[in-house]
């Protein structure tokens, strides 16, 4: 399944959470040396003082990634839209509970969409309060060089206030995603980006959510495989029945939170809608489909 991001797909070899990703928001990593005890760090136990042993990690599993990508193959082969959908599930299901070890570390992973669906919420949700709109925002936070833009020409520029920099895969995901939602906004809303009303901040943010988890999942398991159905779909549109289920689970999480975002909330509601649309994917069950 072709992304927009080439990427030779997850790597069984590789840990659940890597190193750098910390407690998978942003801290600290599990070992740092700031964290050590005197002993362990060998300062304040005497020339005797030994770190003492650690237990050793456990292996991860190296076919993890295997089943999610025959699920998601067998997806793109399926000859009816509702076998589809359900390969999708399975697919996704393998990616949460087997490639990252439940919801909470499918979430975990995704810290960096997660910050910057954050701040993209806290920035849409500023320019839609009342006596504001979206040059007085950017005022606001310092980004005058923008006010006098055109609202098309903001929104693509902002790319660089709301995803983190750098050149990793890992700020990709967001970069390619926030691109991806602003050139999705239907030009019967563009009308309501000065000052974004409750369902224009939610059409954005949604598929801004979406896009990041789909990116991440076809990055796990959806590349190197066969990208031609035996229905004749071509890749690009498979990719993009794909990415509507996910935005169905997306949207279903965003209503578990009462569909209303708030300024002083904005974080735990995002981490929550993270947690909760992985975890929809998890808690896949095939007797649902036979109900």
């Amino acid at each position: 399944m072709g992304t927009s991001t080439p990427f030779g797909g997850g790597k069984g070899s590789n840990p659940l959470l890597p190193s750098w990703l910390g407690g998978g928001d942003g801290g600290t990593a599990a070992g740092d040396a700031g964290n050590q005890s005197p002993a362990s760090s060998g300062q304040g136990g005497g020339p005797s003082a030994t770190p003492p042993a650690q237990p050793a990690a456990p292996s991860p599993n190296k076919n993890r990634y295997r089943g999610g990508r025959r699920l998601l193959n067998a997806a793109a082969k399926a000859s009816t839209s509702d076998d589809r959908s359900r390969g999708f599930a399975k697919a996704a299901r393998s990616y949460v509970k087997t490639a990252s070890g439940g919801s909470r570390g499918a979430t975990a992973r995704a810290a960096s969409d997660r910050r910057a669906a954050s701040k993209l919420a806290s920035f849409l949700l500023g320019a839609g309060s009342e006596g504001s709109d979206i040059r007085q925002e950017l005022r606001r936070l310092n980004l005058e060089s923008l006010a006098n833009r055109t609202i098309e020409e903001i929104f693509y520029a902002l790319v660089d206030y709301i995803c983190e920099p750098g050149g990793d895969l890992d700020e990709a995901y967001a970069r390619a995603a926030y691109i991806d939602a602003i050139c999705e906004i239907p030009d019967g809303m563009k009308g309501q980006l000065e000052r974004p009303d409750a369902e224009t901040i939610n059409f954005i943010l949604e598929r801004f959510i979406a896009n990041t988890v789909t990116k991440r999942i076809e990055n796990a398991i959806g590349n190197d495989m066969i990208t031609l159905p035996e229905t004749g779909l071509s890749a690009r549109e498979l990719q993009r029945l794909f990415q509507d289920w996910v935005s169905g689970r997306v949207k279903d999480a965003m209503a578990a939170i009462g569909g209303v975002l708030r300024q002083d909330q904005v974080r735990s509601q995002i981490d929550m809608i993270y947690e909760e649309a992985h975890a929809s994917f998890g808690n896949y069950d095939e007797k649902d489909d036979e109900e």
